[in-house]
């Protein structure tokens, strides 16, 4: 009975700790371990502008500032999957992301920041996240006035290689953590 208890405590914290690392950082090695090449090409475009990049956090870290700044309305870190099939974002071609939304679904709070490993795929990617714009306007307009107003103000942005959506009531807190991690 002991053994059984103990084993059932083990398991919890085993299932507590992947779900406190769902919004990790996600770097070339992590999202496509057989992909070394295009973390190549990464080191060598990075060297070229390092000096923007040298103060530069990673993007979990930005999250986990958010988060500590900020209080988050049931944030819930998506997977690969997640993103792949309700949003099309392939990961792979992401450096890094975070994409957390509320698990409330009364709560339209979305933040969701990537690093694209190549710009020709940023407006792919814009239109992406404009569709996650899209679908919660549409669940929010005629049930929860309130978040479709907070919906109504958000907007993709971007820099550089990063692209970044935030819906919040603390959208202008959040985006600037974002704008003072990134650059």
């Amino acid at each position: 009975m002991r053994t059984n208890k103990s084993l059932k405590t083990i398991a919890v914290m085993a299932a507590a700790a992947l779900i406190c690392t769902g919004c990790s950082d996600k770097t070339v090695p992590t999202v496509n371990n057989t992909n070394s090449g295009s973390g190549t090409t990464q080191t060598s475009e990075s060297s070229n502008s390092s000096d923007n990049k040298e103060n530069a956090k990673s993007i979990n870290e930005i999250y986990q500032e958010i988060e500590q700044t900020v209080s988050l309305q049931s944030p819930q870190c998506m997977d690969d999957d997640f993103i792949s099939n309700y949003y099309g974002i392939d990961a792979a071609s992401l450096e890094e992301y975070v994409f957390s939304m509320s698990e409330d679904a009364a709560q339209a709070e979305t933040v969701i920041i990537m690093k694209v490993k190549d710009t020709n795929d940023m407006e792919g990617l814009r239109d992406s996240l404009q569709t996650v714009v899209d679908e919660k306007k549409n669940e929010m307009e005629n049930y929860i006035p309130e978040q479709f107003a907070i919906v109504e103000k958000s907007k993709v942005q971007t820099k550089q290689n990063y692209i970044w959506l935030v819906i919040s009531d603390n959208a202008d807190a959040i985006t600037d953590i974002i704008e003072n991690g990134l650059f």
